[in-house]
């Protein structure tokens, strides 16, 4: 199967043009991920972007994720999804902006009231049509009975899984397979299903948030996305915070629990589920990245679970 990495511009004009049934104008590819590649192009004077990956999956669940979109969480449209080129695409509206990991200190503080407003559009949409826990798939649903069931299932190494065969490559590395042993006895103890059921992302920055002053102008790649505890989002931007350093990241929470205040609401056991949504985080890392045998991010995220749970 063709992926993200093997297709390139003139395949996208190619693909394109026999899809579409006239030439489109400027093909340029305008990103990649680890499982699609994305190239922008214009067709009728609309402003698109096709994604070619070997997992039909993420392209459903951003198009199912739409429905999800407000003012607060602009979600770009899929518009079509079908097989291409040994795997599949997917054709959508197309959003400017930059990056949300790559903004300067001084933007980042003017864009904290959108980012609260975001997270808050995410922990209230509305899912009573949905069922489940965690990863949800092409019909909404997610498959967990409880968020402690999907936090616990970071242990798993199935064939079915797409970084299958993490185990064993961890165990190459002392220090990440300790810290994983480690981490995972520690949210055993700690996790606990008396959490609400909310809508996450998981992988805010990772250029999935495009922003333009202090406005988001987009919300992209739920292919991470799953249902469950809230501050899973904010402990995303906790977790990562050093390699941001230009993001204060203690302001968003500042400014995220003035909100909850002024709504007159207030997360019970919010350090408890935050430790806990922090383990995850990390233990999911350093399966990751020892299926890619990145050793020296691996150590990295190793002392990061350390240094948040003080272990």
């Amino acid at each position: 199967m063709a992926n993200d990495h093997t297709i390139d511009v003139q395949q996208a004009r190619s693909f394109l043009t026999d899809h579409l049934g006239v030439e489109p104008a400027q093909v340029v590819q305008i990103g990649e991920g680890a499982w699609s590649r994305c190239f922008g192009f214009s067709c009728d004077g609309q402003a698109l972007v096709i994604r070619f990956g070997p997992y039909v999956d993420d392209f459903q669940k951003d198009q199912l994720a739409h429905a999800y979109a407000t003012p607060d969480l602009p979600i770009p449209q899929v518009l079509e999804i079908g097989p291409a080129l040994d795997g599949y695409y997917a054709i959508s509206q197309r959003v400017y902006g930059l990056p949300l990991e790559e903004v300067s200190a001084e933007q980042w503080m003017a864009l904290l009231p959108a980012v609260v407003a975001a997270l808050e559009a995410l922990r209230t949409a509305d899912l009573t049509a949905t069922v489940g826990f965690g990863g949800w798939g092409a019909d909404g649903n997610a498959g967990h009975s409880g968020w402690a069931s999907r936090l616990l299932s970071v242990d798993q190494d199935t064939p079915d899984q797409r970084s299958h065969g993490w185990r064993e490559r961890l165990a190459r590395s002392s220090h990440g397979a300790a810290t994983f042993a480690w981490g995972f006895d520690l949210l055993k103890k700690i996790v606990d299903d008396a959490v609400p059921r909310c809508l996450l992302h998981c992988d805010l920055m990772n250029r999935n948030v495009l922003v333009d002053g202090a406005r988001i102008t987009g919300v992209l790649d739920w292919g991470c996305s799953v249902y469950g505890d809230h501050l899973y989002d904010l402990a995303w931007f906790e977790f990562w915070a050093p390699w941001h350093p230009q993001l204060n990241v203690a302001s968003l929470r500042s400014a995220l629990e003035q909100r909850w205040l002024e709504k007159g609401y207030a997360p019970e056991n919010k350090d408890a589920r935050l430790l806990a949504s922090y383990l995850h985080i990390g233990l999911e890392r350093l399966a990751y990245h020892a299926y890619l045998e990145n050793w020296e991010t691996l150590a990295a995220i190793a002392d990061r679970m350390r240094a948040l749970a003080g272990g």
